[in-house]
């Protein structure tokens, strides 16, 4: 993994950082539909990635999936969340928005990119996701 070094710097003293491995992609290939964010729970001993695309089990976030108990996807999420034994939370998730596919975080079950166009085809409203490939 790289290293991120953010050097020390003085007033008057101009500064940088350094890092070989940064990628930026544009996560909104358009402002239609608009993005719009709902709170949802986030049940204990859960990690989901920034840009995570996420479904319900039991009430709470979990990774969206189609194998074993597939779970079909709601949203995406905002940020990182992390709970523990005992902690619950809850955060907020994209409901709807046109998205760069290779911008969001995915179940290995979302293997090629026809899954990953057709996820949120089908799912529950108000659920308004659109995922396509920049151009």
């Amino acid at each position: 993994m790289a290293v991120t070094t953010i050097p020390l710097s003085q007033a008057g003293i101009a500064s940088g950082e350094l890092n070989d491995g940064f990628v930026s992609q544009e996560l909104f290939n358009s402002a239609v539909p608009l993005p719009v964010t709902e709170d949802f729970p986030v049940g204990e001993n859960t990690t989901l990635e920034a840009f995570s695309v996420v479904g319900l089990s039991s009430g709470n976030l979990v990774m969206a999936k189609t194998s074993s108990t597939a779970v079909v996807p709601i949203g995406i999420t905002t940020a990182k969340v992390v709970t523990g034994a005992g902690v619950t939370d809850r955060i907020a998730i994209y409901r709807a928005g046109n998205f760069n596919p290779a911008a969001l975080v995915w179940h290995a079950d979302y293997s090629t990119d026809d899954l990953k166009a057709a996820a949120f085809r089908g799912s529950p409203s108000p659920t308004n996701i659109v995922i396509r490939k920049r151009l």
